[in-house]
C-alpha cells in the first residue's frame, strides 16, 4: 500500500495509484496542513486556527478528531495521522510513500550540495527534475486559513528559488535553450521576482532574440506598473541592458554571485535577495557561513559583519544570505535600521510574516508578537547599519534555530561574533570593475583599466562608482576618464561613499566632528598622523587627541599604521584615508550651506556606557 500526498500545485492524494483527494473544504486545509509539516505535530491551537480562526475548544477537538478519522479511512491506514495527546496531530508517511514538498526539498538541498561541490552539470540535472516536480503554485486549489496561507508563502518561497536557481546554473553553463523552455513557467509567476525574468532576458540576449527581450521587459514593466506601482529593480534593468548591447552568453551572471545590495525598507520572506558579481572576502565568508550553519547553539546565531565604509559590508551580508538560505528555509527578512526604527521595521516584519492580521501597537508588543510566530521558524534576519545604539535584540526571531546578521560600520561593544572585512586587492577591484563594464572594454584598455582601481584604496564601492561613470559615459575611453579624474569620485546613481562615511561618523559627537572637519582641511598633514601633530594641528590636548584617533579607529574612520607604528618617541601612526577624507569636506560643506542632504552629527555623549543607556 502507498500513499502518495501532492501540495505544489493542486491538492492531490492516491492510495496505490487510485485518486482519494478529500472534497470537503475543512478536510482538504486539514491534510494540506498536516502535509506541509511532515513529520512535526501540528498543534491544536493551530489546526482550529487554521479552520475556524479561533482558540480551541472541546467542541472543536471532538471535530476535528472526527476529520483526522475520515483522513485515516481515506488512506486506508490509522497510522497516517498519528495523534500526540493533548498536543496535535502528525502525518507520519512510510518509506515507500510519497509527499512532493519533501522531495522537492531534498532536490533542492541536494543540487545546493552539487554547486558547493563545483558540479554544476549534476545541480542542473537534480534542479531540472525539481522544476518538474512543481506543477504550480502551492496549494492552489485549497480555500487557506491564516495558517495555510504562510505555509504557502514559504513553499512558494523555495518553489521559485529553485525555478531561479535552475535558470541561473544553465545560463553559467552556456544553455540559454534551457532557459528559454521554461518561457510559459516564468511568465506565470509575480514580476516581482525579478531574477527570473531577468534570466529569461539572458536567454533571449544569447541567442540573439533581442526583439522578444524587449517586449518581455516592457511586458514586466507594465505588469509591474499595474500590479504593484513598482518600476523594474536593478536586477531586471542591468539585464535588459545586456541584452540591448547584445552581449555574448559568458556574460551571465555566475551561479554563486552577489552584487551590492540595495537594502529596501523593509523585507519579506518571500523576497529573493540581489545576486550578481562578487569578489575577494573569501575567508571571510567561510568563517560567517560556518557560524551561521554551525549546531547546536542556545540560542539565535548573531553575526556582525564590521567593515570600514565603502569596503563591501552590505555586499558580504548578501553574499552570506544568498549562502546559508538552505540553512533558513522559512526565509530571510531584511531592513536598514538607518531608516527605520525597531517597532517600525517589526511592524513590517509581521505584516510580511502574517499578512491580513492586526499588527500591536509599541516596541513591547511586537517584540513578544514577533517572538512568538518565529518560535517554529527557521528564519534569517539581516539588518543593515547597524551601531552600538541598535535595539537588534528586540528584532530577533524566537526560535534558537534562527540567526541574526549584523552590517556594522563600525565596531560594537556587545559580546558577539564579529567577522571584520579587510580592503580588497586591486586584483579583486580589477574584477569587480570588469564585471559591470565588460570585459572587452577593459581588454582594450587594460592599463588604464589598472590605474583606475588602484586609484580606490581598496574600497570596492569606490571601483563601483567608477565603474558607473565609465557605464554611463561608453563613448568615453578608460584612458580618457582616467585622465579626467585624479581621484575616484564620491558618488554615482545610486552609490554615495560619503553617505557611507556619515554613518560611521555617527558615533562622534559634535566637538569629535568639528576637531575631524578642521583636520580634514589640513593641507600640510603627513600620510600617517601621530596623537602630538592631530593635538597642534587642531588645537586639543595630547590627552583628547588620543581619544579623537582612539574613537576614529573604533567606528573605522582610521587604522593604526601598518608599518613604522610606533616611532622613537614611542607615538603611534595612524592613517585616515584621503577619500574619506574628502567626503568629511563634503559633508561638513553641505551643513554649512544648509543643503537639504546636508549632515551633522547627533548630539551626545563621549561615553558609551551613557549612550548605551540613552539607547536603552
Amino acid at each position: 500500500m502507498t500513499i502518495r500526498i501532492e501540495i505544489v500545485g493542486a491538492l492531490r492524494g492516491s492510495l496505490d495509484g487510485a485518486p482519494v483527494t478529500p472534497t470537503q473544504p475543512k478536510l482538504r486545509r486539514l491534510l494540506a496542513l498536516l502535509a506541509a509539516n511532515p513529520g512535526t505535530v501540528v498543534r491544536h491551537e493551530t489546526i482550529t486556527d487554521e479552520l475556524w480562526s479561533g482558540p480551541p475548544s472541546a467542541k472543536l477537538a471532538r471535530i476535528v478528531q472526527t476529520y483526522v478519522s475520515q483522513l485515516r479511512k481515506l488512506f486506508g491506514t490509522a497510522e497516517v495521522c498519528l495523534h500526540t495527546p493533548k498536543v496535535g496531530y502528525r502525518l507520519e508517511l512510510a518509506p515507500a510513500d510519497y509527499l512532493d514538498a519533501e522531495h522537492l526539498l531534498r532536490l533542492r538541498d541536494t543540487a545546493e550540495s552539487h554547486l558547493r561541490g563545483r558540479d554544476p552539470a549534476a545541480a542542473a540535472d537534480v534542479l531540472g527534475a525539481a522544476v518538474d516536480l512543481c506543477r504550480g503554485e502551492v496549494l492552489s486549489d485549497v480555500s487557506l486559513g491564516p495558517v495555510l496561507r504562510r505555509e504557502k508563502a514559504r513553499l512558494d518561497l523555495v518553489r521559485v528559488g529553485v525555478l531561479e536557481r535552475y535558470l541561473r546554473v544553465q545560463l553559467d553553463l552556456g544553455r540559454p535553450e534551457a532557459v528559454l523552455a521554461q518561457v510559459d513557467r516564468v511568465v506565470r509567476e509575480d514580476p516581482r521576482h525579478e531574477q527570473l525574468y531577468a534570466s529569461l532576458l539572458l536567454g533571449f540576449a544569447c541567442v540573439g532574440q533581442r526583439a522578444r527581450a524587449t517586449d518581455l521587459f516592457h511586458d514586466v514593466r507594465a505588469r509591474l506598473a499595474r500590479e504593484s506601482g513598482l518600476e523594474p529593480g536593478q536586477a531586471l534593468r542591468s539585464a535588459f541592458e545586456r541584452a540591448l548591447r547584445d552581449e555574448p552568453p559568458e556574460s551571465a551572471p555566475p551561479v554563486s554571485t552577489v552584487r551590492p545590495l540595495r537594502v529596501p525598507r523593509y523585507g519579506r520572506p518571500e523576497q529573493v535577495f540581489p545576486t550578481g558579481e562578487v569578489v575577494g572576502h573569501g575567508p571571510q565568508a567561510e568563517f560567517a557561513l560556518a557560524e551561521l550553519t554551525r549546531t547546536p547553539r542556545s540560542g539565535p546565531a548573531v553575526l556582525a559583519v564590521v567593515g570600514a565604509p565603502g569596503v563591501g559590508t552590505s555586499t558580504f551580508c548578501a553574499r552570506v544570505a544568498e549562502q546559508a538560505r538552505a540553512a533558513y528555509p522559512d526565509g530571510r527578512l531584511l531592513a536598514d535600521v538607518a531608516e527605520h526604527s525597531p517597532t517600525e521595521i517589526l511592524g513590517n516584519f509581521l505584516r510580511a510574516l502574517r499578512p491580513g492580521t492586526a499588527i500591536p501597537e509599541g516596541l513591547a508588543a511586537r517584540v513578544l508578537s514577533f517572538r512568538k510566530h518565529t518560535r517554529d521558524s527557521r528564519l534569517l534576519v539581516v539588518l543593515d547599519n547597524v551601531t552600538d545604539g541598535t535595539e537588534f535584540s528586540a528584532l530577533a526571531p524566537g526560535s534558537p534555530d534562527s540567526a541574526l546578521v549584523l552590517g556594522c560600520a563600525s565596531r560594537l561593544s556587545a559580546p558577539v561574533v564579529s567577522v571584520e572585512l579587510p580592503r580588497m586587492a586591486p586584483e579583486d577591484l580589477l574584477t569587480l570593475f570588469t564585471s559591470r563594464v565588460g570585459q572587452a572594454r577593459v581588454e582594450r584598455e587594460p592599463l588604464a583599466a589598472w590605474s583606475l582601481v588602484t586609484r580606490c584604496r581598496g574600497l570596492p564601492m569606490a571601483a563601483a562608482v567608477l565603474a558607473e561613470l565609465a557605464r554611463y559615459r561608453p563613448h568615453w575611453s578608460l584612458g580618457r576618464l582616467a585622465q579626467r579624474l585624479a581621484d575616484p569620485p564620491l558618488t554615482a546613481g545610486k552609490l554615495d561613499l560619503a553617505a557611507s562615511v556619515a554613518r560611521s561618523a555617527d558615533g562622534l559627537d559634535a566637538t569629535d566632528w568639528a576637531a575631524l572637519v578642521r583636520l580634514a582641511h589640513r593641507d600640510d598633514r603627513p600620510d600617517a598622523v601621530s596623537a602630538d601633530w592631530v593635538a597642534r594641528s587642531v588645537d586639543l590636548s595630547p590627552d583628547d587627541a588620543t581619544d579623537l584617533l582612539d574613537r576614529l579607529t573604533w567606528i573605522r574612520l582610521a587604522d593604526p599604521a601598518p608599518q613604522g607604528r610606533t616611532r622613537a618617541d614611542g607615538d603611534t601612526r595612524y592613517r585616515i584615508d584621503p577619500l574619506y577624507l574628502r567626503a568629511i569636506r563634503e559633508l561638513s560643506t553641505r551643513s554649512s550651506t544648509r543643503d537639504t542632504t546636508a549632515w551633522a552629527p547627533p548630539a551626545r555623549s563621549n561615553d558609551a556606557r551613557t549612550r548605551q543607556a540613552a539607547s536603552t
